[in-house]
């Protein structure tokens, strides 16, 4: 039993040997004695105060800074090195969003990164880019992936957007595309 627990249940033992009536006496000519001991502890407090966590508290985790890869904004890209970066890539821009929903389920996109494959995930169509860059033409939706980077490394990296059609679509403006590779961009990202 813990010391608390042993102490409170003392008190309460104490506590009934007080108040309960002394035994019978057969002999009535002595006087019936009750002896009565405290605990030479300190009293329980009224309070108890739990432990609590004494750890620091954990900084925040920085927001990734955004980087979007779009051929028409540029090849040539820089970021903090070793910080994290959040990697849009593969913007393609189709007219209305019901032609955008039938090339989400059409359209794969392929990052590699230094000759490594990059694995992102696709975002739903939207009416807007999602970082800093004219989107070109009106009503246009965006398919695009993403993918968040813990950091990368100090110095010049190669990287490659390709995409591929699962079958063929228009784009709404005049052309169609697919199946296949039907575009493959080549850009560098400096982290300094």
């Amino acid at each position: 039993m813990k010391p608390t627990a042993l102490r409170l249940a003392s008190l309460l033992l104490i506590g009934v040997a007080s108040c309960a009536a002394p035994p019978a006496n057969p002999n009535p000519t002595s006087a019936p004695t009750i002896a009565l001991t405290t605990p030479s502890e300190t009293p329980l407090p009224t309070e108890i105060a739990l432990p609590t966590d004494t750890a620091a508290p954990s900084s925040p985790t920085p927001a990734p800074q955004p980087l979007l890869l779009r051929r028409s904004c540029g090849r040539d890209y820089v970021v903090r090195a070793d910080e994290p970066t959040e990697i849009f890539y593969g913007g393609w821009g189709v007219k209305g969003l019901d032609l955008a929903q039938q090339w989400s389920t059409a359209l794969t996109i392929d990052l590699t990164i230094d000759g490594a494959a990059v694995t992102g995930r696709l975002q739903p169509p939207a009416p807007e880019l999602p970082y800093n860059c004219p989107k070109g033409f009106e009503d246009s939706y965006w398919i695009y992936y993403s993918t968040v980077l813990p950091g990368l490394a100090a110095g010049t990296h190669d990287v490659t957007v390709a995409f591929n059609a699962l079958r063929a679509l228009p784009d709404g403006y005049g052309s169609t595309f697919g199946p296949g590779e039907i575009a493959k961009q080549t850009f560098w990202i400096t982290a300094q």
